[in-house]
């Protein structure tokens, strides 16, 4: 058992000697207070900074994402479904005729290849560390700026992008510093960096509102407790990028994407819209202090 035997999650004592993260991957603190279980795996608040993690150990470069079989990849939901929130990035962020982008983390290569189709004076990069996703970005999507490995590893030049985007890796990644700190290194005077990652407090009441009306199931996912190991906050995120050497974080709003867990069934695609107008509304009037929105889009400026 990694927990005593109590009802409340907040008397849940997690134990130093079992194999899971005892400290805070931001900033060290090992206080902590359990806000979820997901299949026996706490997820907690750092008593110090606020951050949330998963307490599960992931592997710093997981490469099995994607798996070995390219006829699996669910092409709906990777192509279709995300084509209007990437128009919707070209419209809103790709404003010059020329530039160049890197995308960490491209997977199967269709924001590279958007790009390419709505912005052909862009060059547009890919990097990703699944081979076997690489591999169908090149000889599906046609791409020949795509590559494979740890981007960390790389020998792009200093200063050579005007903008580099994380289309949901951050998330992903155990100890995110020194990513960040090399993708400023990167970034042209004046770029930024586009961070698309779940917004945390609603993913929690998303979280505890399935387990109240459905209860706890095995399978279910919840808040993905092996995959999603650090979740982000608009504080936590801010304080991320700013101890990593960016100057200052906004945060913005895209159209959602065009599926609801997979289901591209037209009620719950206008649920969803209609979700995402109401989130956008109460941001602006808010002046930007409230975000109920299911993801977080934020502009980390160099």
């Amino acid at each position: 058992m990694i927990w005593d035997n109590r009802k409340s999650h907040s008397e849940i004592v997690i134990n130093p000697n079992s194999r899971f993260r005892s400290n805070c991957y931001l900033c060290g603190n090992q206080g902590k207070k359990v806000v979820f279980i997901e299949n026996r795996i706490p997820i907690v608040e750092c008593l110090g900074c606020e951050h949330v993690y998963s307490t599960y150990i992931q592997k710093e470069h997981y490469n099995e994402y994607w798996g070995t079989d390219s006829k699996e990849y669910d092409l709906l939901w990777w192509d279709h479904a995300h084509r209007e929130i990437y128009r919707d990035f070209c419209d809103k962020f790709l404003h010059s005729p020329s530039g160049r982008i890197l995308d960490v983390g491209c997977g199967l290569g269709f924001f590279i290849r958007k790009i390419r189709q709505e912005r052909p004076g862009w060059d547009a990069v890919g990097y990703e560390i699944s081979e076997e996703a690489v591999r169908f970005a090149k000889e599906k999507n046609l791409l020949t700026n795509v590559y494979s490995g740890v981007v960390q590893e790389s020998d792009l030049p200093e200063e050579s992008f005007d903008i580099i985007t994380l289309w949901d890796v951050i998330e992903h990644i155990p100890n995110p510093q020194s990513l960040l700190e090399y993708l400023h290194s990167l970034l042209k005077p004046g770029g930024f960096i586009f961070i698309e990652t779940p917004n945390f407090p609603v993913q929690l009441i998303k979280a505890r509102m399935k387990v109240l009306l459905l209860g706890r199931t095995p399978k279910a996912h919840y808040l993905e407790a092996k995959d999603h190991i650090n979740n982000y906050k608009e504080k936590t995120l801010t304080f991320l990028a700013k101890s990593c050497g960016f100057s200052d974080v906004t945060f913005t709003m895209l159209k959602p994407i065009s599926f609801v867990a997979g289901n591209p069934s037209k009620l719950g695609v206008i649920a969803k819209k209609c979700i995402y107008y109401a989130s956008k509304f109460l941001h602006f009037v808010s002046l930007k202090k409230w975000n109920i929105n299911l993801t977080l889009f934020a502009v980390v400026s160099k």
